[in-house]
């Protein structure tokens, strides 16, 4: 589970800014809110942030991804440039190097990973573990401008031996992760498998309002084996009072004409596989309706985009109770009535006892009048004069416990809301 993250000099963010999920004092609803991830350390599940369009609420998300690919993916070569933007709206920033680091838990150990870097290259990264309550380092790299290579360290506890450092420290050029170089590197088991992992499978891609979410309902339906995903996705609908009562997956082939094998979009070794095969599997989802006049089937064409979001949706609620997911999503409310977007959330809430973690970002202020929401989970984007991103807690503004988040932020008391001129055009 992540601790805290901390960028500077990313897009629209200057400054370095902080997105905590270390709770405060505050008992309420802890229970709930909060994962032990250690003996006498917890956790909170969830982070909201809210704030006006442009505010930087979804390069909040943005850093993590980010992060994320550059712990994971192998560049081409040393000459291809690590594509972010750092702030733009000053001479300087866009000179300067980007900061990124992230706190976080992995088998009841706390790891520090941080990194420095620009689009040419990274110049420094280190990785460190708290075996104790003083951290020992795994590895550090330091780029050489002499030499124009990155001098790689290895700590006494990596648990990797002398040809395993070779591998790696060959893998890791200019523009490549230490630990991206490691995996790809063929080295024996280590503590540096536990983290590469938690980057490649558990911190997921964000969920952008424009996806569609029918291909990915589709894909983990038909890997869906045992039938359970299909229950609990129709549970969840049932619950969420739709009339669903059944979901099937409906394949057909279809043969490839020429005129279709010119529109299909694919990587070309699937294309050929296609073209070889002379045939697609087409498949569909089918909703049946139970009504005051019968049963009826429908198939997705006849959906909402809102039924369809929520059926997507039901896969991640199943993924973040069960397979210690990071799950990042942008403008969560989307296609989404209120209603639904809560009770997902308290579902969540409620029933989660592992170690994943959701990240929203939302336009729905309606979330801030409600009785169940902790404080320390709700942060707000704002932009300065400067034009840079400033991420605020809203347990650090010092609002009455009695007075409601909700009113404050209408009234201006929180963020600065934009400021809308007349209605009156000239």
């Amino acid at each position: 589970m992540i601790a805290e993250i901390r960028f500077k000099n990313f897009f629209s963010i200057r400054s370095q800014q902080v997105l905590s999920f270390e709770p405060t004092a505050d008992s309420f609803k802890k229970e709930e809110y909060c994962i032990e991830v250690k003996e006498g350390v917890s956790l909170l599940k969830i982070a909201t942030i809210y704030g006006a369009n442009a505010s930087g609420k979804t390069n909040i998300l943005m850093a993590l991804s980010f992060f994320r690919d550059l712990m994971i993916e192998i560049p081409k070569d040393k000459t291809e440039e690590i594509s972010f933007s750092p702030f733009m709206l000053d001479n300087d920033s866009r000179k300067e190097r980007t900061e990124m680091s992230m706190s976080f838990y992995l088998q009841g150990e706390r790891y520090n990973l941080s990194v420095e870097l620009d689009n040419e290259r990274i110049y420094s990264e280190k990785l460190e573990f708290y075996p104790g309550t003083q951290p020992a380092e795994l590895y550090s790299r330091k780029y050489n401008q002499e030499s124009d290579i990155s001098d790689v360290k290895f700590g006494n506890k990596l648990g990797v031996g002398k040809k395993g450092q070779l591998a790696i420290v060959g893998n890791t050029i200019n523009n490549c992760s230490v630990l991206a170089a490691f995996g790809k590197s063929n080295v024996e088991s280590s503590r540096l498998n536990v983290v590469y992992e938690f980057f490649a499978k558990g911190v997921k891609d964000i969920l952008h309002p424009q996806v569609s979410l029918t291909t990915f309902a589709k894909t983990h339906l038909d890997k869906d084996a045992d039938g359970s995903l299909k229950k609990f996705m129709v549970d969840f609908l049932k619950a969420s009072d739709f009339n669903i009562c059944d979901i099937e997956l409906k394949e057909e082939e279809v043969i490839i004409t020429s005129d279709m094998e010119k529109m299909i979009q694919a990587p070309e070794e699937a294309k050929k596989q296609m073209f070889q095969r002379g045939k697609l599997t087409n498949a569909e989802l089918m909703f049946s309706y139970t009504t005051a006049n019968g049963e009826f089937v429908l198939s997705e064409e006849m959906e909402s985009r809102g039924t369809i979001r929520f059926l997507g949706i039901a896969v991640l609620l199943k993924q973040l109770l069960l397979e210690r997911k990071i799950i990042s999503i942008d403008e969560v409310e989307t296609s989404l009535h209120y209603e639904l977007l809560s009770y997902f959330i308290k579902v969540y809430l409620a029933n989660s006892k592992c170690t994943s973690q959701l990240i929203l970002t939302t336009h729905d202020i309606n979330l801030l009048d409600e009785d169940f929401i902790r404080r320390d989970t709700i942060w707000f984007t704002d932009k300065n004069s400067s034009g840079e991103s400033i991420l605020t807690r809203l347990s650090s503004l010092g609002l009455h416990k009695n007075l409601s988040p909700y009113n404050a932020y209408k009234q201006g008391k929180l963020v600065k809301l934009p400021f809308l001129g007349s209605i009156y055009l000239k």
